[in-house]
């Protein structure tokens, strides 16, 4: 895992959701690629926190990402746009998957206050 900057100060609801969205990434190269290399970069710039994960799995298909019943994709979706960010999962047949989330990094209004923090 890549941090950049080495010491960055997330607020401890949205670390948390960060988190969850990186072991949600890690669960599922994991159980459902068959990945042997996961590569993790933490990125703090121009007022957002950026995730990626990157597998060298089978790929996801646009299929399998836009699935209702993807219920890990959808809890990971959930939790960047509670922050009002968004997650980007882009697969390559036979190359694996990148798992992409964007969250601004300051104390911006929440957009689904129905939703909880980190949870």
């Amino acid at each position: 895992m890549v941090v950049v900057p080495e010491e960055m100060t997330i607020d401890p609801d949205r670390s948390t959701a960060i988190f969850r969205i990186f072991q949600e990434a890690l669960t599922n190269a994991a159980r459902h690629a068959g990945a042997t290399i996961v590569e993790a970069t933490l990125e703090s710039r121009n007022g957002t926190v950026c995730l990626e994960v990157r597998d060298n799995g089978r790929g996801i298909t646009k299929e399998e990402v836009s699935r209702p019943m993807s219920l890990g994709i959808l809890g990971m979706r959930e939790r960047a746009r509670w922050w009002g960010g968004e997650v980007r999962i882009e697969g390559t047949p036979g190359s694996g998957t990148v798992v992409t989330a964007t969250l601004p990094s300051g104390n911006e209004e929440r957009l689904h206050a129905q939703y909880p923090p980190g949870g």
